[in-house]
């Protein structure tokens, strides 16, 4: 089945440990429809379209004070576990595999001892001194004694190593030190993490093309020299068509620094804009798209001048505002918020608050029928 989570975090919380028991009690049909929806809205843009979602009833946890559950994710391809601990007020959720390290086996080496958590291509190892004082994981030696108890959830505490040099992982361990969650933050499954999204975006004086009344708002970051770009460029009319009347798609600059002619494409588009509004926008837009292969940073004004001509604004206005401190500063503003809001690389697609990252059309596609699908459509 087809996950694509974007962390190694996330990965390691959808595989289930082996020897899990039976969940003994059910949930109330509403908790679980709420925490189904919680589920879809972190992460179903990472699932097929026609994945569903389903919350298995709880049980007490080896850590005391919380409860355990699971979400049951199924295609058509099969079903496959997503474990968690809630606490039991139903506030909090930390996704991942309860590890015992009392079962942890002893190694060759004196004061090490050795476990694992499953996961899909095999166990990923973790060593532990055996006085319960260190972990080591991944090659980092991480003290246990500088954990944080958990504000979230009372009976944990909160430390972290780093996977690659980059991605901190959080580790949680209980306050007996005897039992282990790796892979996951803890969330709050009562914020709309969308609607905290959206707030930061600005959608004043943007290109967009759409229905006016659409109740999903697609905002792309995007780069005009960008290869996979000119795919997301693809991508979008058929998400109008397929979705005519529901969605309207916001185009915003991310020109990439490695990009050497995407600034000076992005300004000069914003100046299009300025001149000639949505309709010359997305003709420009277009152009250089459909051109992208034939520009280089010592063509490009000449090229951008040539299809600011084509599509119809005055060449002297548009000369002049390339210059503009103005319009580049625009372009920095977003580029600016697009990394405030989590945006890490080109083109990414923000459904409702919901971030797309790639021309991914099975994940635009998923993001935009769970928006749908809770505004009633």
């Amino acid at each position: 089945m087809r996950f694509k989570f974007l962390s190694l975090a996330l990965l390691i919380t959808t595989f289930i440990l082996a020897g899990n028991a039976a969940f003994a009690d059910q949930i109330s049909d509403k908790e679980a429809t709420r925490l189904e929806k919680f589920f879809k809205g972190r992460f179903g843009t990472n699932m097929a379209p026609n994945t569903a979602v389903d919350v298995e009833g709880f049980e007490a946890s080896p850590v005391k004070g919380l409860e355990t559950g699971k979400f049951v994710i199924t295609t058509p391809q099969g079903s496959q576990d997503v474990p968690f601990l809630i606490s039991k007020d139903g506030k909090y959720v930390l996704m991942g595999n309860v590890v015992d390290t009392k079962k942890f086996e002893e190694t060759p080496i004196k004061g090490i001892k050795k476990g694992a958590i499953p996961i899909a291509r095999g166990d990923f190892p973790i060593l532990m001194t055996t006085d319960g004082k260190y972990l080591i994981i991944n090659s980092d030696i991480v003290d246990i004694s500088k954990f944080k108890q958990s504000e979230e959830l009372k009976g944990l505490k909160e430390g972290s190593f780093t996977m690659g040099g980059q991605q901190v992982v959080p580790v949680f361990i209980s306050d007996s030190g005897q039992y282990l969650i790796l892979g996951s933050k803890v969330m709050d499954t009562t914020v709309d993490p969308h609607k905290e999204v959206m707030e930061q975006i600005s959608l004043e004086g943007i290109p967009v093309k759409g229905a006016d009344d659409a109740k999903v708002v697609i905002v792309e970051y995007s780069d005009f020299q960008c290869p996979f770009c000119k795919k997301g460029k693809e991508l979008v009319p058929g998400i109008l068509k397929e979705y005519n009347g529901k969605v309207k798609v916001y185009y915003k600059q991310l020109p990439l620094q490695n990009h050497n002619w995407a600034m000076p494409a992005a300004i000069a588009s914003l100046c299009v804009y300025e001149q000639g509004g949505n309709d010359k926008f997305w003709a420009f837009h277009d152009k250089l798209f459909d051109n992208q292969k034939s520009i280089n940073l010592k063509n490009s004004k000449e090229m951008f001048n040539k299809y600011a001509k084509e599509v119809g604004v005055d060449t002297k206005k548009f000369d002049s505002c390339l210059d503009s401190p103005k319009v580049k500063a625009t372009v920095e503003k977003q580029m600016k918020e697009a990394s405030a809001i989590g945006v890490q690389s080109t083109p990414t697609f923000v459904v409702n608050g919901m971030i797309v990252p790639g021309a991914n059309p099975d994940g635009l596609k998923s993001a935009i029928d769970i928006q749908l699908s809770e505004e009633g459509s």
